[in-house]
């Protein structure tokens, strides 16, 4: 999350300063104006995504464009990096497309003259001025940003506190940041004796180190780890629409401050791309022999298994001995953390709150700190992990350098937030860490491992569910002691600086039948200079405590100008909290539509603090916050047209267009024990450890319900552990397997919500189904079985169309079904997700499932059942085959006959060249993309270029992904193998890339590229009046499968004309297959043999 365009603030803020257009005069002369469209689409930046955001920007604008050149308008001027119309348009017409649910505002077109000083574009702020402001006394004694440092004990102004930074400071670390491009010769990133901080500077995106680059997160991520704060800066021009006083000063420093810098740019104009991820990372690691590495990125990746490239990286990173980290994500706690935090030997970043900022900007006496952002990504993983801690996400400053080269700097420092400050806060912490261990330990650094479990180990407990907190808030300061005291083996350090008490383990994760109990163990090590006794208890989330639901009217606010905080949507809502409720969720819901403009929650309590506030990075109609330990009282609700997303340096969004009622739903709830036992007590000498054995009972039916253990010592320490548990689906062979799960809602960032679930499958099974309902049709979902060695090999969505693959006639069904035919044995995966908004009528809906065995059939009709059956050549045999849906959804059906055996197919790409001009550029050329049949055992992808070149390989839902690296030897032929037993159907991407660094750019030049398949050959001899949907892998006709409803029974005609020679035996199945072109994918339900002998 950081700033957004430049020219969005020099062109919008200006016009929105302005006085509305006079529309007054008696003869109605036209007037100069700009029509803002609502909809800025702030994920198309305008140089990385120039295509795309022209295309989808000029769409938007076509009504208001018609509108205008209907009615007389001349002068006609379509803006892109806002999207923008420019006119002179009569008043009458002024009035109308105000109206016009599609636009912002229409505000006069005024001339704008330069001013002698460079910063004085800032535009003149009319916003409301807070009432109480939050700034330094002394302008010559800044306030310390980011607020995060005091917030971990890092570094305070407060003379008697403790603080890390009086223990470590990074000297002699190097740690990596791999992000998008900035400038290492900001000053604030020169050191006192003139030595930069950022010690090396590589390009890994082609675009070379002299080409634009957004520059938001790269230089959020140094600022959190190596400011200097050696310059003062002023919130009255940084923060242009808060009104705070000339003289509201700050600087800023980083988490490790002496420590050593690396950058690595991988993202660039044209996106970013797996090999500058895994060429970047080598070079850090190799090349700059970096110890940490921050990686404020990520995507979910269907499934999540451990062997994609940047895993690999990371993982070849962490058994060098270097520290990873990695933020979980911006897109909301319900489950929905990014790879490479969802794997387990990363340290995965998620954020909390520190508000003084925003307390800052919108006019706030007080604020509370430390709560679970709404952003913050959290929740179970596919695999069952959690993330590991929070440290602050929202919000803070950062250094910047104002230069067409880095367009997201508009001044001199920049608002930044989300999980990507993070990461870096932690990577910085995790960089104190590693200088105070080598200090008592004779020059070793601790491990990768040690590192995570100092941090989390001594995490502030939060008093949150576990899978939003990990272990909890980042404390640098305790985590510094206990990496001074530690002992190792040989009984060094003799001396202890803290009383931690670190586990062996930084999480627990747990799997097994629903009510069944698992077996675990964790040792506590004392890093104190005194024994501890310690008890152990468990906690998860129990029952409500309280109930309350609201229905809000919203409608449109006439404050005139926006406060900085948003426009009320409606009046504040109250509610009361009773004392002794320790944690407070509120959700919202609304039945918005994608133009209908944005509405957040923010949350004052009864001593009037800002304590918490939404996020809804686009189109969502769902909000969700929560407070651990609110205070009792009567509590105040404001909804806001608003996004909640601290851009605190661009104009409030204009109110939107939504009217009617939003639901609100306030709920405290208690903590419960999670039932485990075992050892409870444990007295553990100075510098020693002790084993705690423990029994922790599983959830009673399946899925994922998180809990914690908690460690508590008579010396006043508290540890808390989470641990990830998993009930299995039941998968009985003529069981119900019956199962439920909650479906709630997103942010609006990537994806929604995901859910994975195991299933324990026996062998020797025909196939097995899955059915799937859920009550509300309009929230989208998606679903995929994954093999046990990690195949998508069927795919379905609640949503069919009702003529053949005709998009426009999509309807929502609230069913779906999955089926493999001849399931291997072991654990499969479900995964459920949530692709983005919901409907916005229900604050949750239940969605059920069962799984089934054996129950689909179909019934061949003069299909011949042996070679003693004559076809004569060049003559046509007949039948059906009656196939009847036994799933819960309506399908497409087909058959897909195959001859028995693998061969090797040339496969043609359905989308895309496979002449490719270089550097890869959708302005050039397209990636090629191939369908993938079912029984499809290799792929090998190979291009021959004009230079060495790498490869990426992957299925669209994101794996499998197979990387391969130019020859070592130079030449300019790569290919990249990808097997299993069955690869994953449907679409596959090839990606070229020429291997980095490219200081100067990457060179032109150009790829032929070709992808062959082992697979069981297409029949070319038998086709039926479906045709065969994966005929398309090899450039086959168009198929058209026939839609068969549930419990309805169908037969589909075939024919069989064999031309092979007479005498030829010929052996084949027939495949009975369901397609839903909406998931790109289907299901293979049975296959049925048949032989003859050419005549």
């Amino acid at each position: 999350m950081t700033a957004a365009s430049a020219v969005v603030v020099a062109i919008v803020a200006p016009s929105q300063a302005s006085a509305a257009p006079d529309t007054s005069g008696a003869q109605g002369a036209p007037q100069s104006v700009i029509v803002v469209m609502r909809d800025q689409h702030p994920d198309l930046k305008p140089k990385v995504q120039a295509e795309q955001r022209a295309k989808t920007v000029a769409g938007d604008q076509q009504s208001v464009v018609d509108d205008l050149k209907g009615h007389g308008a001349t002068d006609l001027v379509q803006l892109n990096t806002v999207s923008a119309v420019a006119a002179k348009a009569k008043p009458a017409d002024i009035q109308r497309l105000r109206a016009n649910p599609a636009v912002a505002a229409v505000v006069p077109d005024l001339t704008i003259y330069p001013n002698a000083h460079a910063r004085s574009a800032t535009p003149k702020d009319t916003t409301p001025k807070p009432s109480q402001q939050i700034c330094p006394a002394d302008p010559a004694k800044p306030l310390l940003e980011p607020e995060a440092l005091d917030i971990t004990r890092t570094e305070s102004q407060d003379p008697g506190a403790v603080q890390a930074h009086s223990l470590a400071t990074g000297k002699g670390i190097k740690a990596a940041v791999i992000a998008d491009g900035l400038d290492p010769s900001n000053p604030d990133f020169i050191r006192p004796d003139g030595s930069r901080a950022i010690v090396d500077y590589q390009d890994f995106s082609g675009d070379g180190l002299r080409d634009s680059s957004g520059g938001g997160e790269a230089f959020g991520d140094a600022s959190s780890i190596v400011s200097q704060g050696s310059r003062t800066y002023d919130l009255s021009t940084e923060l242009p629409y808060a009104g705070l006083p000339r003289g509201c000063t700050f600087r800023l420093r980083g988490m490790a401050p002496d420590a050593q810098l690396v950058a690595i740019k991988v993202f660039g104009q044209n996106g970013s791309s797996t090999s500058g991820f895994v060429r970047g990372i080598d070079y850090a690691v190799n090349h700059d022999k970096v110890d940490i590495l921050s990686e404020s990125f990520g995507g979910n990746p269907y499934p999540d298994p451990d062997t994609d490239p940047i895993t690999l990286a990371d993982r070849a990173a962490i058994n060098a001995g270097v520290t990873v980290v990695a933020s979980s994500g911006d897109s909301g706690v319900s489950g929905t953390v990014g790879s490479p935090a969802s794997d387990p030997r990363v340290i995965a970043a998620a954020g909390s709150t520190s508000y003084r900022l925003l307390a800052q900007a919108y006019g706030y006496k007080t604020w509370v700190n430390n709560n679970i952002t709404g952003l913050s990504s959290g929740g179970p993983t596919l695999n069952n992990k959690v993330v590991d801690l929070v440290a602050p996400a929202m919000a803070g400053m950062a250094d910047c350098t104002v230069d067409p080269r880095w367009d997201d700097c508009t001044g001199l420092t920049e608002t930044f937030g989300g999980t990507s400050q993070s990461a870096p806060l932690v990577a910085g912490a995790a960089a104190l860490v590693m200088e105070a261990y080598e200090r008592t330990h004779h020059g070793v650094r601790p491990s990768p491992d040690l590192v995570k479990r100092l941090l989390t180990g001594t995490a502030t407990d939060l008093n949150v569910p576990a899978d939003q907190q990990g272990s909890g808030l980042l404390d640098s300061y305790s985590a510094v002691r206990a990496a001074l005291s530690v002992r190792t083996d040989d009984g060094r350090p003799t001396t202890a600086a803290g009383t931690a008490l670190l586990p062996s383990v930084s999480q627990l994760d747990l799997t097994g039948n629903a009510g069944d109990t698992q077996n675990a163990s964790v040792t506590l090590t004392n890093t104190g200079s005194a024994p501890q006794t310690v008890t152990a208890t468990s906690r998860t989330e129990g029952a409500q405590t309280s109930l309350q639901d609201r229905t809000v009217p919203i409608s449109a606010s006439a404050a005139n100008p926006t406060p900085a905080e948003g426009a009320q949507a409606s009046a504040p809502v109250t509610f009361t909290v009773s004392p002794g409720t320790p944690l407070l969720d509120m959700t919202m819901v609304w039945p918005g539509t994608k133009s209908s403009g944005p509405l957040a929650m923010l949350l004052v309590d009864p001593q009037g603090r800002l304590v918490q506030e939404s996020y809804d990075y686009k189109f969502t109609n769902y909000q969700f916050i929560n407070v651990h330990d609110p205070i009792p009282g009567t509590w105040t609700v404001k909804i806001l047209w608003a996004n909640g997303r601290a851009h605190l340096q661009e104009p409030p969004l204009p109110p939107g267009t939504f009217a009617g009622n939003a639901q609100l739903r306030i709920v405290g709830h208690d903590y419960a024990s999670a039932g485990v036992t075992g050892t409870t007590r444990r007295v553990i000498p100075a510098g020693g450890s002790a084993t705690f054995d423990l029994r922790v009972p599983l959830p009673a039916s399946a899925g994922d319900v998180p809990a914690s253990i908690q460690f508590d010592s008579d010396a006043g320490q508290h540890l808390s552990l989470p641990v990830s548990r998993r009930a299995l689906i039941p998968t009985k062979a003529n069981g119900d397997n019956a199962f439920s799960t909650t479906i709630t809602g997103g942010v609006g960032r990537v994806l929604g919500q995901e859910k994975g679930f195991y299933l324990d499958v026996p062998a020797g099974r025909r196939s097995m189904t899955v059915d799937l309902t859920a009550p509300d049709p309009g929230t989208a979902l998606e679903f995929y079985l994954v093999s046990p060695d990690k195949q998508l090999l069927s795919g379905d969505v609640n949503a069919t169309e009702a003529t053949w693959n005709d998009k426009t006639s999509a309807q929502p069904t609230g069913t779906s079904s999955l089926t493999v035919r001849e399931p291997a044995a072991g654990r499969w995966q479900l995964l459920v997700v949530l692709t983005n908004a919901v409907s916005g009528k229900e604050f949750s809906e239940q969605l059920t499932g069962k799984v089934r065995f054996d129950a689909v059939n179909a019934r061949a009709n003069n299909l011949p059942d042996g070679l003693g059956t004559k076809i004569k050549s060049g003559t046509t045999t007949t039948g059906s085959i009656e196939v009847t849906n036994a799933g819960v959804a309506g399908q497409y059906f087909f058959l897909d006959p195959r001859l028995a055996g693998q061969s090797t197919v040339d496969l043609k790409p359905y989308v895309g060249d496979t002449t490719l001009t270089l550097p890869l550029h959708t302005s050039t050329s397209t990636q090629p993309s191939w369908i993938v049949p079912p029984h499809t055992s290799k792929l090998a992808a190979t291009a021959s270029a004009t230079m060495p070149v790498d490869l990426d390989l992957y299925n669209d839902k994101g794996n499998p992904e197979i990387f391969a690296r130019a020859p070592r030897n130079g030449g300019n032929t790569t290919t990249v193998v990808a097997r299993a037993k069955q690869l994953a159907l449907g679409s596959w991407t090839l990606d070229v890339q020429q291997p980095g660094p490219f200081p100067n750019g990457s060179a032109a030049g150009s790829a032929t590229v070709s992808l062959s398949a082992e697979t069981q050959a297409f029949d070319p001899w038998t086709t039926s009046e479906t045709g065969d949907y994966w005929q398309r892998a090899v450039g086959g006709p168009a198929a058209t499968p026939v839609y068969v409803a549930p419990g309805v029974s169908r037969s589909i005609r075939f024919s069989i004309t064999p031309t092979a020679p007479v005498g030829t035996q010929v052996h084949g199945m027939v495949y009975v297959n369901t397609v839903n072109p909406l998931a790109g994918s289907g299901s293979e339900l049975v296959g049925i043999p048949y032989s003859y002998t050419v005549s």
